[in-house]
């Protein structure tokens, strides 16, 4: 059996991995000329930036990406985040169970109430205008630190400030089941560079600097920017459900599925790498910033690997969903909440790197609680632009990973779905 991918990305790498230790002849095709796509690691200034992610997985060593890894066995250390969180509230920094004290003693009984229903299955309608956030002040109340609480969850989780309560639901519970999050030693690189190498010691061949122009979906074959075809029996596209229908031909699709292609939105932000001088901040967690204007988090990943900062320093990454498209303006926010959570910043370090998502690069080209399912015959869509319910960024990758390897016949992943 044939296997061409379409992208070098998280998803295209893990199906392309299992794809190949189970026999198939595999074919990555990546336009880019390195692997890994927004998911490796980017040497600026003697520092390890990543392309795109924060060096961290959402659940850590127990969610649904890592469990696939230990599938490949892949050779990956991840480490827990202890504590899962971290909240920057009024000016500080506190444990995120010191958040209870913020609310009523009526609000911590119906919020209880709700984490336990949310536990046991119990959850909204699925309903894409149900706002999340406005669903969780009718539950616990109208209360100001839940809800900048969720809104910087969403911001930092999803690059968005508000998913439907049924996707909101299903992240909560995804958190509850697989924990918090953590830091992969070696950065976003050491799993995109163990997935190619795995790929490629199971037969398959990873070939950079090569695009994709064109899918054939009668004669299944793919046609390349310099000429070359390549025929398929399966066909794993990595690059986006839009992406896809474009190389497939919008003639191909009704009306109908056009439409619903055609009203998918993306989730933008902007990342900001800051170098500080001087010893670990944090530790290996992830900090909630509530009375920002911009920033919704951040984290520390060179204190799992030192080598991603440079010698006598320590790497701090913050990401803010964006507001508008002044992406100027947002940027000002951004920094001004920087130095507002770092207020000697210019005499401890320097902001290195600010990394826009948008438009065409967005962080997500699918937001959080919409999904499409791709009609055309051993086609599949996996990546960023697929993830099922509950699936926080590459946590949800994995999950649509585990859907397509369900659909091929090589594996049961039943109950690691929300």
């Amino acid at each position: 059996m044939r296997a061409v991918i379409i992208g070098s990305g998280i998803g295209g790498l893990l199906t392309s991995s299992f794809l190949a230790k189970n026999g198939y002849e595999v074919t990555v095709l990546e336009k880019a000329p390195y692997v890994g796509g927004r998911f490796t690691n980017l040497d600026y200034k003697g520092f390890g930036l990543s392309t795109g992610a924060f060096h961290m997985l959402p659940h850590g060593e127990d969610g649904p990406l890592a469990h696939l890894l230990k599938l490949l066995g892949a050779d990956v250390t991840i480490v827990n985040s202890n504590p899962k969180g971290m909240i920057f509230y009024g000016g500080k920094i506190f444990h995120y169970r010191e958040g209870w004290k913020y609310l009523s003693w009526k609000e911590r009984v119906r919020a209880t109430k709700l984490l336990l229903d949310i536990k046991r299955g119990k959850l909204p309608v699925d309903d894409p205008e149900m706002s999340g956030r406005e669903w969780i002040k009718e539950k616990i109340g109208d209360n100001e630190f839940v809800d900048l609480f969720i809104k910087s969850f969403l911001g930092w989780a999803d690059s968005v400030l508000d998913v439907p309560a049924g996707e909101l639901a299903r992240e909560i519970k995804a958190a509850l089941k697989w924990g918090g999050p953590g830091l992969i030693k070696g950065g976003c690189k050491a799993i995109t560079g163990e997935l190619a190498r795995i790929t490629e010691e199971s037969g398959g061949k990873v070939i950079t600097r090569k695009k994709v122009v064109e899918i054939d979906p009668d004669d299944k074959r793919v046609v390349t920017s310099d000429g070359d075809e390549l025929n398929y029996d399966v066909l794993v596209s990595n690059i986006g459900i839009k992406e896809t229908v474009e190389l497939i031909g919008r003639e191909h699709f009704d009306r109908d599925y056009l439409k619903r292609v055609d009203s998918l939105r993306p989730s933008e932000g902007i990342k900001y790498n800051v170098a500080l001088k001087g010893e670990p901040r944090i530790g290996n967690t992830v900090v909630f910033t509530l009375d920002t204007e911009g920033i919704n988090g951040y984290n520390e990943p060179s204190i799992v690997s030192p080598e991603l900062a440079k010698d006598g320093y320590t790497l701090i990454m913050l990401h803010h969903a964006l507001q508008s498209k002044n992406v100027k303006a947002e940027q000002r926010k951004g920094i001004e909440d920087i130095y507002r959570i770092f207020p000697n910043l210019d005499e401890e370090g320097e902001i290195l790197l600010i990394q826009t998502y948008l438009d065409g690069n967005p962080v997500n080209r699918v937001a959080g609680g919409q999904r499409v399912e791709f009609p055309v015959r051993d086609v599949y869509v996996v990546g960023d632009a697929y993830r099922p319910p509950g699936g926080i960024e590459v946590e949800g990758i994995a999950l649509g990973v585990m859907k397509t390897l369900e659909r091929l016949g090589l594996g049961s992943f039943e109950g690691w779905y929300p």
